[in-house]
């Protein structure tokens, strides 16, 4: 029987004697029996003339570190259960052992054998494998013809069409030659490098979500693209600011001498040029009137260069990350599949490892069931030694892989349920995607607050439009500069820094309520729409306000003394347009810029002595050098553009109609709750607070998250605004609901201490 089963196998494995250690406390004479076993399997190769090979069934690099494996083989596994070795008080030191211990642990064979199994075989083995590239370096896209079915022949063809159309419906018929170049450089990229599917999906999800009464929020840098900005896919337009009339279509953009010179300028362009000069943002710009048919313009465009999103040679694959409503995410992952089908459509995995903290209550627990007595010194020694090991397989939140008709999802990764549950709706990668993202698209399906809030107040806005001075969502006004002092003053909301213990009345805003931002607002005032996407990179970035920007701005900074906010690095692309309008070559301010935002001027010294060099021969000032030296991270500025104008458009709500949006904030952004608080009034919270604040450190994260919700219940009351308890007829199971007096929020359902939402659901029912 024996002999047939081997005669499966192109190779025999054993393995050293003492990995079998723990046996001895299962049976007499083991070490006999273990050495009979390998005997009899090195005589089963030998009269099937298949190779038999030692190997070390490795588990950890040093003898000693047994002493680790030990803490995880006592850990109940993911799932439940316990390692198979759990119930042995010895188990065995399954380490890197060199060629010679490997012979020493084969002894008891006769010196050919144990030759033959340890160095001869192993090598035969190892010269028969040939190399394996697990991941090719070929994007695998889905075909320009896979919608030919629903009526498009080609993807490519499409898209350029409607770029082309967008483009005459915006600027003319005569598209201005500035917004012609960006487009045709896009263009070339994108179809060059067989780009144009991706952005065509990502279109259609959008027009979806829209359609459907949903906002959706670009991430990442693909506002940097102009080409998505005209198919819909982001809000943000990469162009320098710019006037752009709706009715006949005249348009003038920000330029630098060069560019007026190579586009020249009309009378009309030239008189609207030092407005556009002062600004960084086209929503900064003062309301104009059309010099030729009085007709009020539009306003946009934020200077965001291209190459941020796919490189300077425009071959970089694509990374299109898009926030729907967390309500509406779950149809988006299921039209791709519609589009797709099933079968060519998969999660992105991930793999899940063991934190610092359950590392640490993972050697606890072993110690306490060993009955080991361990200095913290040494726990904490042994925590760090065994924490990032893999833990369990999950899904991500958003990413979906997509697979051509012409290949297999097994050509790329293989692919399983996510932590073994089969009754799961989506299989995933076995791989995290970071290792193929050469090869397949991944879509970024995001759930997000922010458009499910939105959402949340339009239909309120639908339902009354006469009290309102628009009625879609995009045309909520992000150019006001009675919001922007929501975020650099309390008086505004007419009431005093004491009255709300902070500086700005930014509380309830996405991205701006937190206490670190809220600092950073008190040190910057921002006064205009780039301001405060500057706010919002700085907030995003890694050693970009704290120790750099901050004591420039403050005027801490010895050496250089006060630098002007409006001057400061705020996000990555500000870095490459500020060199190139210092008269940088393009290819070097680029290659400069990435160098900068992925934080190697503290890891690569020596290269970052050579760009210094570059950066001062250009004249760049000795802060800025300085300031970019000090950056490990910075965020792209078509994501902290995206991010800001989301939240001013909840922001208005804010300033004028504050019920509707302390309504939308408890119902759709807070999740913890503190009833007696809420229906106590100012003092109840103001105690509740301070309870939380005398813990300190010692607060649990549930405290700290309810402290973020009760500092905005706290400024609704100051500004004369209260909760109503519990209505068993008028309540709802989730939503704050405006009560009939308009001051006033009814407690939902779901604020009840341990009342989960489907128990909230079945009262509303009942």
């Amino acid at each position: 029987k024996l002999l047939k089963t081997a005669k499966y196998f192109d190779y025999l494995e054993i393995q050293p004697p003492a990995d079998f250690c723990h046996l001895e406390e299962d049976m007499e004479d083991s070490k006999e029996i273990i050495k009979e076993t390998l005997l009899k399997i090195i005589k089963v190769g030998k009269e099937l003339k298949i190779p038999v090979v030692a190997t070390g069934d490795v588990h950890h690099l040093l003898e000693e570190d047994k002493r680790y494996r030990a803490i995880y083989t006592q850990t109940p596994l993911v799932g439940g259960g316990l390692h198979p070795l759990a119930r042995y008080n010895n188990i065995p030191s399954q380490y890197l052992r060199t060629t010679s211990e490997m012979l020493d642990e084969f002894s008891f064979l006769d010196e050919d054998t144990r030759k033959e199994v340890v160095v001869k075989n192993p090598n035969i083995i190892s010269d028969k494998i040939e190399f394996v590239q697990a991941f090719q370096h070929q994007l695998y896209a889905p075909t320009d013809d896979f919608l030919a079915l629903q009526g498009v022949p080609s993807i490519e063809n499409k898209l350029i069409k409607m770029v082309s159309d967008k483009s005459k419906e915006i600027y003319g018929l005569e598209v201005p030659q500035i917004v012609k170049d960006r487009i045709d450089k896009e263009i070339k990229s994108i179809t060059d490098n067989k780009f144009s599917t991706v952005y065509y999906i990502s279109h259609l999800l959008v027009k979806k979500s829209l359609d459907e009464g949903y906002l959706v929020g670009s991430r990442g840098s693909v506002g940097s693209s102009l080409v998505a900005t005209l198919m819909n896919i982001t809000e943000v337009n990469p162009m320098p600011p710019h006037y752009v009339c709706p009715k006949c279509q005249f348009s003038s953009f920000k330029m630098t001498n060069e560019e007026k010179i190579k586009y020249g300028m009309n009378d009309n362009e030239i008189r609207l040029q030092s407005l556009l000069d002062k600004v960084e943002s086209g929503f900064d710009l003062p309301n104009e009137t059309c010099p030729i048919c009085e007709t009020t313009m539009i306003k946009d465009g934020h200077s965001i260069p291209f190459e941020t999103f796919l490189g300077f040679k425009g071959d970089k694959v694509p990374d299109i990350d898009l926030n729907f409503s967390g309500d509406y995410q779950p149809i988006v992952h299921e039209y791709i599949r519609s589009i797709f089908g099933k079968d060519r459509t998969f999660r992105a995995g991930t793999i899940s490892t063991v934190a610092d903290k359950t590392a640490f209550g993972y050697v606890k627990g072993y110690i306490e069931k060993k009955n080991i007595t361990m200095r913290k010194a040494e726990i904490e020694r042994r925590a760090k030694h065994i924490t990032g090991v893999k833990r369990s397989t999950g899904q991500h939140p958003g990413g979906i892989v997509v697979v051509p008709s012409y290949k297999e999802i097994i050509d790329i990764t293989p692919v399983q349920f996510p932590a073994d549950d089969i009754e799961a709706t989506w299989m995933t990668t076995h791989f995290d995607y970071h290792s193929f993202e050469d090869n397949l698209f991944k879509l970024d399906v995001l759930g997000h607050d922010d458009p499910t809030m939105i959402r949340y107040l339009m239909d309120y806005v639908k339902e009354n439009p006469l009290d309102f001075p628009f009625s879609e969502a995009t045309d909520i006004p992000v150019d006001d500069p009675e919001v922007y002092k929501l975020l650099n003053s309390t008086e505004i909301i007419s009431l005093h820094p004491e009255d709300l213990n902070s500086a700005v009345a930014s509380f309830g805003i996405p991205e701006m309520g937190t206490s670190f931002v809220r600092d950073m607002l008190k040190d910057s005032r921002p006064q205009t729409f780039s301001d405060i996407v500057k706010i919002s990179g700085l907030s995003h970035g890694t050693d970009v306000w704290l120790n750099n920007a901050k004591t420039l701005v403050t005027g801490s900074n010895e050496r250089f003394g006060k630098v002007p906010f409006k001057d400061v690095i705020g996000c990555r692309d500000d870095i490459m347009v500020y060199l190139i309008n210092a008269r940088m070559q393009e290819d070097i301010a680029f290659e400069i810029a990435e160098f900068i935002r992925k934080g190697k001027p503290s890891v690569n010294k020596n290269a970052w002595e050579g760009y210094k060099l570059i950066m001062r021969q250009n004249r760049i000032p000795e802060w800025y050098i300085w300031s970019c030296g000090k950056i490990k991270y910075m965020f792209p500025k078509a994501h902290a553009t995206a991010y800001v104008m989301m939240a001013l458009r909840i922001a208005w709500f804010k300033l004028y109609k504050p019920i509707l949006f302390y309504s939308a904030y408890f119902s759709k952004r807070a999740n913890d709750y503190d009833v007696y608080a809420f229906i106590g009034g100012e003092y109840a919270i103001q105690k509740k607070m301070n309870e939380i604040d005398d813990k300190g450190k010692t607060a649990k994260d549930t405290e700290r998250r309810l402290y973020t919700v009760l500092e905005v219940a706290l400024e609704m009351h100051k500004r004369g605004y209260k909760f109503k308890n519990i209505d068993i007829n008028k309540s709802a199971s989730r939503d704050f609901l405006i009560d009939d007096d308009n001051v006033s929020l009814l407690l939902p359902f779901i604020t009840i201490d341990g009342l989960g939402s489907i128990v909230a659901k079945s009262i509303i029912k009942a």
